[in-house]
């Protein structure tokens, strides 16, 4: 399997996760168990693109400012993700500031999944794929 295709597919295994946790919300130990599992499923989908995307990108001179640019994007954003992991995973938060907290992480995803799977990907395939 092409490696965009597993990142593609974590995405939507963590978008998955996420609107489940979103309707099951952090009571219960469903809840929780969604919340635990969403963060590996976010840990595990930034170690393999920092080990694999990112350096081969890096590494093309057709891709590395456009690397550069994602990188330093996702050093700003890596820290406000896994700080909202940590601050709901004792599952004792206002369910109204977790719904709010959850909504917003899930638009900055969005967002950043979008431009992922339009742009950084596409780039990817066309120049660094067939070198690793």
């Amino acid at each position: 399997m092409r490696l965009t295709d597993i990142l593609r597919d974590q995405h939507a295994q963590l978008y998955v996760l996420l609107d489940e946790l979103q309707g099951l919300g952090l009571a219960g130990p469903e809840g929780g168990e969604r919340l635990r599992k969403a963060r590996q499923a976010m840990v595990a989908h930034l170690t393999l693109e920092d080990s694999r995307l990112y350096p081969a990108l890096q590494a093309h001179p057709s891709t590395s400012a456009l690397a550069r640019r994602y990188v330093g994007e996702m050093q700003q954003l890596t820290p406000a993700l896994l700080a909202f992991f940590d601050a709901y995973h004792e599952g004792n938060a206002d369910a109204e500031a977790f719904s709010r907290s959850l909504g917003q992480l899930l638009a900055e995803l969005k967002q950043r999944i979008s431009r992922e799977e339009d742009r950084l990907y596409p780039a990817y395939e066309a120049h660094c794929e067939k070198s690793e």
